[in-house]
């Protein structure tokens, strides 16, 4: 019996033994676990915040990429930008290990160029500046189980969860209408097109001068409604015509009283503040997405974003839009507006039937970005007789030109101004002319079908003198229509249609807001300081 119970007891203390040898292993086993997930803990805190620095001094740093690139050597461009580097570091209190490099963002891709971003003289446009960073950060973390420390970078898709912030330039362009001139004819359209809205229309050249020259952005609009108008509303919101008279004319004032008045030229806001007053109320309730679409925008889907609410707006544009949405597809009697005169020939009645298809298109944003007019379609009519007896009613349908425009190009050197390139494809069509129901010809409208614009930075925004010179609006295609008669044609009608028409008829049309063949495409402003996360 002594033997057995020796036997039990040496294997009881092994048993116990063993028991104590696993614990052990357990707690140990279970100490590393730990230690390793606090690391991997510390790790993943790490790169957040290693790719949250990273983000952040990426989008500071490329504010300062233009002012970097105006230093003549590739060290004074590095210098520069680490100078704001520390700055950037300092102010987000981060102990983050921050690395910063220049470059150049295009296609989709970040790169380095050979030059270094370091200013060329003479400029080469071959090589031009940068208008990128690239940040790498990285994030000294505590190691538990490794000991010591190590250092994580950030989690993002570039490279060693680098960021890419470039400096993105955005533009607010127009597709459309602008007068280049202000005569006797257009006047006289305009009164009768702004009639429409249930005022008393009486402005003078010099009153239309101001609208035309005179742009509120949508962050003005608002601000001049107090609170009827937000971001969320303010292209769909209808209000009467008594408010947006209001909210114009207090627009313009907030303009006015940063300006000279008395300057010489005078400013267009404070011309138009005399007109808007001139116009007093009118009756027409409208949303602003009967006026004008920005970046595709209409009635159903009235959604800007933050950015575009930087869009200017042609003040007259919007008017003149309105009214005609006002008077639907009434016609415009024009009569005294053309003033047409053929020595035998007597024309009365005439009167412009407008079916506007599309409202006025302005975009806002980056290269790529685009705008398009639909095609518009006007009917010209007008009573001729000779010596007393009637010729019938003559009949000019009008097919014009449609477009669109691309920002293909934009540049914003150091000192803040732009040279913008804007694409163009124009299409135009003929329309047959009638005498008494007959066929008389065809009234060719010339156009083309692709062309560019280019704006200097001083003709941005466009103004009364840029407009007549041509260098902001600029029409690509022609506006010059012609007559190709074609068969037996009165001798008389045959002059009125391929010498007095075409002249008269082009700035009747414009004044209207319609172009005849030809696309008038205005750069209304450029926005140098925009940055965003690229990569």
């Amino acid at each position: 019996m002594s033997t057995i119970r020796r036997f039990l007891r040496t294997h009881r203390d092994d048993e116990r033994g063993a028991v104590l040898v696993f614990t052990a292993m357990c707690m140990i086993v279970l100490l590393w676990a730990s230690a390793m997930g606090i690391d991997v803990g510390f790790s993943v805190w790490g790169s957040r915040q290693a790719q949250a620095m990273a983000d952040t001094t990426a989008l500071d740093l490329a504010r300062y990429i233009n002012l970097a690139d105006n230093n003549t050597t590739v060290t004074g461009v590095q210098n520069y930008l680490n100078l704001k580097l520390a700055n950037v570091d300092t102010d987000n209190a981060s102990n983050a290990r921050l690395a910063v490099t220049a470059g150049l963002w295009s296609g989709g891709a970040f790169n380095v160029p050979s030059y270094g971003c370091a200013l060329l003289s003479p400029p080469n446009p071959l090589e031009p500046p940068c208008n990128a960073v690239q940040v790498t950060a990285g994030q000294s973390v505590p190691q538990i189980f490794y000991g010591g420390f190590r250092v994580v970078t950030g989690h993002g898709t570039g490279a060693n969860g680098t960021s890419v912030a470039a400096d993105t330039p955005e533009s607010s362009f127009s597709i459309g209408t602008y007068l280049a001139a202000y005569t006797s004819q257009e006047t006289a359209v305009l009164n009768v097109v702004l009639g429409r809205l249930g005022a008393t229309v009486n402005l003078t050249a010099l009153g239309y001068q101001g609208l035309a020259n005179t742009s509120v952005t949508l962050n003005q609009l608002m601000t001049a409604s107090g609170t009827l108008l937000t971001p969320a509303n303010v292209m769909t919101q209808s209000l009467p015509g008594s408010e947006w008279s209001t909210i114009w004319q207090d627009a313009v004032a907030n303009q006015v009283v940063q300006l000279n008045c008395g300057a010489s030229p005078t400013p267009g806001p404070c011309n138009a503040a005399s007109a808007l007053s001139s116009l007093g109320s009118w009756s027409t309730s409208a949303s602003l997405c009967q006026m004008v679409s920005i970046n595709g925008s209409s009635c159903t889907n009235g959604t800007i974003s933050t950015a575009a609410l930087s869009t200017s707006l042609n003040l007259l544009q919007a008017l003149t839009t309105e009214a005609e949405a006002a008077n639907g597809s009434n016609t415009l009697n024009v009569t005294s507006a053309l003033g047409l005169t053929v020595p035998g020939l007597t024309i009365s009645n005439v009167q412009l039937v407008l079916n506007q298809g599309q409202v006025p298109k302005v975009a806002y944003g980056p290269i790529g970005t685009t705008a398009s007019t639909s095609q518009v379609a006007a009917d010209l009519q007008m009573n001729l007789s000779v010596a007393g007896a009637s010729l019938g009613l003559l009949n000019v349908p009008l097919s014009l030109a449609s477009g669109t425009a691309t920002l293909s190009s934009l540049s914003c050197p150091a000192s803040g101004l732009s040279i913008t390139k804007i694409n163009v494809t124009t299409a135009a069509a003929s329309a047959a002319v009638t005498l008494a129901g007959q066929p008389q010809g065809s009234f060719a409208i010339s156009g083309v079908s692709s062309g560019s614009a280019t704006y200097s930075p001083s003709v941005v925004p466009p103004t009364a003198t840029t407009a007549q010179n041509g260098t902001n609006p600029k029409a690509v295609g022609s506006n010059t229509p012609t007559f190709t008669p074609s068969g037996t044609l009165n001798p008389l009608v045959s002059t009125l249609l391929t010498s007095v028409l075409p002249g008269a008829l082009a700035p009747v049309l414009q004044a209207a807001g319609v172009t005849l063949g030809n696309a008038d495409v205005a750069d209304l402003s450029t926005h140098c300081g925009a940055v965003a996360l690229v990569k």
